[in-house]
């Protein structure tokens, strides 16, 4: 199973990115690779909420909160993929206080499919590219939000 991390400072407070991260059906508005996104459960988000994202025209994938930590960790599980290279995957999101900021962590695995054991290094590439994206994304948008 591939996997690698990802890295960023964030000159916002945790509570900010958290924010950001809670608003979980709505991921689309801030990240470039989502094109629509929906919650796919009803309540709070929690533990076991669930999501639908697009990224049409490359594909889609049903996703879940498997951890649940305010402000600390959400662990979101990749279990249902369409078109995409992969069976599934797991992002761990981390956040860390650090004088006023925020250190993020986001540790990244997946599953290869068939198609993506067949173009391995591409997969693999893209992965990196799309994880670093949503990084960069989520910290645009958790400076937007805390500057408003």
């Amino acid at each position: 199973m591939p996997e690698f991390t990802i890295t960023r400072q964030i000159e916002a407070p945790v509570e900010k990115v958290w924010e950001v991260l809670e608003d979980f059906g709505d991921i689309a508005k801030w990240n470039a690779g989502v094109k629509r996104s929906a919650m796919t459960s009803q309540g709070e988000v929690g533990q076991g909420t669930t999501r639908h994202c697009d990224f049409s025209p490359l594909g889609g994938v049903e996703e879940r909160i498997d951890s649940f930590v305010p402000n600390e960790r959400m662990t979101v599980a990749l279990f249902d993929t369409s078109k995409l290279p992969i069976s599934g995957g797991t992002a761990d999101f981390r956040l860390a206080a650090r004088d006023g900021a925020t250190d993020l962590t986001i540790d990244y695995s997946y599953t290869l499919n068939r198609m993506g054991r067949i173009a391995k290094g591409t997969t693999d590439k893209q992965m990196r590219k799309g994880i670093n994206g949503l990084a960069d994304d989520l910290k645009k948008e958790s400076l937007r939000i805390n500057a408003s």
